[in-house]
């Protein structure tokens, strides 16, 4: 077994913008390497590529023969899994996920009839077009999270710092989820550890970028509030709605030093919680009420369509669709977060039209 004899230039890294939902068009696949062997019938041939070879996020391996047939094997070595394997075709193709430390074997056998000339192309986005590449699960949630897959990124993302939990790059990410979640101060801590690796230039000045917005969200109401706001939201979460109200209660008479006008904005907030945790201990009609009181706090349009979000999903479990529909109706226009959008549309498209009793359309 050896090495794929091909020689290659490193590829430029693009600068990467991770906090976004869309990416551009993918660019045309470009030829990193190329080799041809020649096997007679029945041959088989084995060679290994690693990932210095071609340092990019995926690529492809494709195999042509001139209409003579052979069976291509491919093998992810870190893990034993099966990437590929087909036989008798004169075309081979495979789309091969890739990250830096990875390895795969590779396997080509001639027909049992006829040999002939096998063309091996290395093909992958164009050198100066490359995005940066980095460790195989955090590549993963990067064209996930380009793809508009969310909820697979954050879970990718997790898995990237379960195996590397100082992985600077998998931090900033995941700081940009915990900041779409409006948990503001567990964003600054994860960008504070970031900013303590070896980060690329253009992720250094992101995560630099992201420190100074989540300095601006967090200007609105004290450290300390926001703190236990974020317990409050993780027992949410968990749907430990009994502990959550404690909290809330226990929030409530506290005390904090307050520039004007934060009063009223942290009462909002702490209703809000009210209102959720009220909804998870099936006390409803005293979670309307409080939503209320919240809506009449809100300063912001921002604001106004989380508490009309929560609204329409406790009136959905109220089963009073019509008014859930207004709810997310007005949540939706009014613009949610990302996860609370999609959950916003799904729940809509199930409610159906409006009509005069309240189900839903057939």
């Amino acid at each position: 077994m050896r090495a794929f004899g091909l020689r290659m230039a490193a590829p430029t890294a693009a600068v990467m913008v991770l906090l976004i939902a869309a990416c551009a068009a993918a660019a045309p696949w470009e030829t990193w390497g190329t080799e041809a062997y020649t096997l007679e019938a029945g041959e088989a041939f084995s060679f290994r590529i690693a990932y210095d070879e071609i340092p990019v996020r995926s690529w492809k391996l494709v195999v042509d023969s001139d209409y003579v047939l052979g069976d291509l094997h491919v093998l992810r070595l870190r893990d034993g899994s099966l990437l590929y394997f087909e036989k008798d075709e004169s075309h081979h193709e495979v789309t091969v996920p890739w990250g830096e430390g990875e390895e795969i074997s590779v396997v080509l056998t001639a027909g049992r009839r006829t040999g002939g000339v096998f063309t091996v192309k290395l093909m992958g986005p164009p050198r100066d077009a490359a995005r940066a590449s980095y460790s195989y699960k955090l590549n993963r949630a990067l064209e996930a999270y380009a793809a508009g897959r969310r909820p697979e990124a954050e879970l990718l993302c997790e898995e990237a710092l379960r195996e590397n939990p100082d992985e600077g790059v998998a931090l900033v990410l995941k700081a940009g989820f915990m900041r779409d979640k409006r948990f503001y101060p567990q964003a600054s801590a994860l960008v504070a550890r970031a900013l303590q690796q070896d980060l690329p230039p253009e992720m250094k000045l992101l995560a630099l970028d992201l420190q100074d917005e989540l300095a601006r969200l967090r200007r609105n109401l004290p450290e300390d509030l926001l703190a236990r706001l974020a317990d409050i939201d993780a027992l949410l979460e968990k749907d430990e709605g009994a502990a959550a109200l404690a909290a809330v209660d226990e929030l409530a008479e506290a005390r904090f030093p307050m520039e004007p006008g934060q009063g009223n904005i942290a009462r909002m907030e702490i209703q809000k919680r009210r209102g959720r945790a009220l909804h998870r201990e099936n006390r409803w009609f005293e979670a309307v009420d409080v939503f209320t009181v919240a809506l009449a706090m809100a300063e912001s349009r921002a604001d106004q369509a989380i508490i009309y979000f929560h609204m329409g999903e406790l009136f959905l479990d109220m089963e009073n669709r019509r008014q859930a529909r207004d709810a997310f109706r007005i949540a939706a226009s009014y613009g949610l977060p990302q996860d609370e959008n999609a959950r916003a549309a799904a729940a809509l498209a199930d409610l159906g039209e409006d009509d005069d009793t309240g189900t839903k359309e057939p």
